[in-house]
């Protein structure tokens, strides 16, 4: 593992790209490549200021990223008039140096604007200016802000800090300060009923599609707090007012709530607005494939998921943590997949009772669990399997030894042995009595012959039935005895089940002394089918990790 990261907080908030390290053409993969890098290290339990200021800057540049739009540090700085620095104290509401008169009706405001306010403020009681401020007929973006702030400083019930943002976007349309402000608004401010009634004040001022990726964050807290009938009645109502709503942005828009919606809203919507996805497919970027994959397969278990729960609590335990992870923000989606692998480990008995060998029909919860997983497992160890690799077959082979020639191991080959025995004894029987209906008895040779086949395919008969036996039985053994010491296996080792059994199947046999035991591939063929092992092997892979 590399060493401790040094973070430049310098850089933080006006330049996330160079706090991150990125390159000038980077992606969302490079981003969240360098933001679980930094989580690794300072992590939310033992860091939570450094983790929020951290996840702020993830969240500006994941967003502009998947909306296609330019970072804050990108827009806003060039055409800022006043500073963003708002936790410095020595630059609240300085004064210009110099004044410096700009064009108006850009979105700008002047130095000498500012430095009015700046004495008047100075002079004045806070309720007056207000109320002066507000009277004033023509403002520029500058003042806005202004009223913004003492609103909620006076707590202004009919203009709060929102609507005076919405009020200067009204007149400065194109202001990337103003829009940057009322975009964190929406992104800090937890949840409460009035939002929605905001939301579509905010469709009626900003009605391009960019509405989108202003109110994202609004949108995820109503999705999760409010029903899905008053939550899809207020997206109409707001993309009623939209002008160009049906291009770019909605089509992300959709993809990132579709998460959460999955889980809440009736089978029509969520098929139409899957179609609607394929049907922009096109116009979402190349790194979005990945987020596509994990909702369709979350779709395919949403339409399992009745007959999942009918197993037993375990299920219900992994499902209350699915439904988790989608609805909840990425620090409590993680907290509870990871306590849900505390309980998973400690329920060796429950997991052999409730998952049967094979599950073939829960193929997509065991890829959804395993995206899960990889997710959540990226940022807390940064150790790959492909760095202990080479351990594989040694540890293979010394399982193989345990399971074939130590404990029940020897039963096993026991049964085998006989059965193997008697099926040679019966085709050999065969042989013996073919040759004698051929040889001794004096039947015609058409009448001989089919005695032959008769026997023929009695010995065949014989032989599937003897096969399929031994199949039932190494299910049964696997189920009843070999399951359980690979678990135990697990407990101080850790390796990906497919990669053992992998090389469980190489091996193929066991040789000790002059004896060889097979069944390795069959335990191997039994492992890749086991769904209660899946999840007990993923649960000690990220307990390991987060010791």
């Amino acid at each position: 593992m590399s060493g401790p990261i040094e973070p430049h907080w310098e850089l933080l908030p006006d330049q996330p790209e160079a706090f991150f390290d990125l390159s000038s053409e980077y992606d969302l993969r490079d981003l969240k490549s360098k933001y679980n890098a930094f989580i690794r290290q300072f992590k939310p339990e033992k860091f939570p200021e450094e983790f929020q200021k951290i996840r702020a800057a993830y969240d500006c540049l994941n967003d502009a990223l998947r909306y296609q739009e330019p970072p804050r540090s990108q827009t806003v700085k060039s055409d800022l008039q006043f500073d963003w620095d708002f936790n410095d104290p020595a630059k609240q509401f300085q004064p210009p140096e110099k004044p410096n008169t700009v064009q108006k009706g850009k979105g700008l405001a002047t130095d000498s604007v500012a430095l009015l306010l700046y004495k008047k403020i100075n002079q004045e009681s806070l309720p007056k200016f207000y109320d002066d401020l507000q009277s004033k007929e023509s403002k520029t973006p500058y003042e806005y802000y202004v009223l913004a702030v003492c609103s909620d400083i006076l707590r202004d019930s009919e203009h709060s800090f929102p609507y005076w943002l919405l009020e200067g976007l009204k007149g400065f349309p194109e202001e990337p300060a103003l829009f940057e402000l009322l975009r964190q608004y929406f992104v800090s401010e937890p949840f409460h009923v009035e939002t929605a009634k905001l939301l579509e004040v905010t469709s009626q001022v900003i009605r391009s599609n960019r509405f989108y990726y202003l109110t994202e964050r609004a949108w995820d807290e109503q999705i999760r707090n409010r029903s899905f009938d008053a939550f899809q009645k207020t997206l109409l109502i707001c993309e009623s007012n939209l002008l160009d709503h049906e291009v770019d942005h909605m089509p992300v828009f959709y993809l990132h709530i579709l998460k959460t919606a999955i889980w809440k809203a009736d089978e029509d919507w969520i098929n139409a607005t899957f179609s609607f996805i394929d049907e922009n497919y096109d116009r979402l970027p190349y790194w979005i494939e990945e987020e596509l994959e994990f909702l369709y397969q979350l779709r395919e278990y949403r339409e399992q998921r009745t007959d999942f729960l009918e197993g037993g609590p375990v299920r219900i335990l992994i499902d209350q943590t699915i439904f988790d992870y989608c609805t909840k923000n990425e620090q409590a989606a993680d907290q509870s997949f990871l306590e849900c692998q505390y309980k998973l480990a400690s329920l060796e008995e429950e997991l052999l009772r409730e998952f049967e060998v094979p599950a073939a029909k829960f193929d997509s919860i065991l890829l959804l669990w395993e995206k899960i997983a990889e997710s959540v497992y990226d940022r807390i160890d940064s150790l790959t399997f492909e760095e202990e690799g080479h351990l594989v077959k040694q540890n293979a082979l010394q399982l193989g030894t345990w399971l074939l020639t130590e404990g029940p191991g020897f039963r096993y080959k026991l049964v085998v042995d006989i059965l193997c025995y008697s099926i040679g004894f019966t085709l050999f029987g065969a042989l013996i009595v073919a040759l004698y209906f051929l040889f001794l008895i004096l039947d015609s040779f058409f009448l001989s012959v089919i005695k032959i086949l008769g026997l023929l395919f009695v010995s065949v008969l014989i032989l599937i039935v003897a096969v399929k036996f031994q199949h039932r039985y190494s299910r049964k053994y696997y189920y009843t005895h070999w399951r359980f010491e690979i678990m135990k296996f697990y407990q101080t080792k850790w390796f990906p089940l497919l990669e053992l059994a992998d090389a469980l199947e190489e091996n193929n046999s066991i040789k000790k002394g002059r004896e060889n035991y097979d069944g390795l591939d069959k335990i191997a063929e039994s492992m890749r089918s086991d769904t209660g092992l899946f999840f007990y092997v993923t649960a000690q892979r990220l307990l390991a990790a987060c010791q």
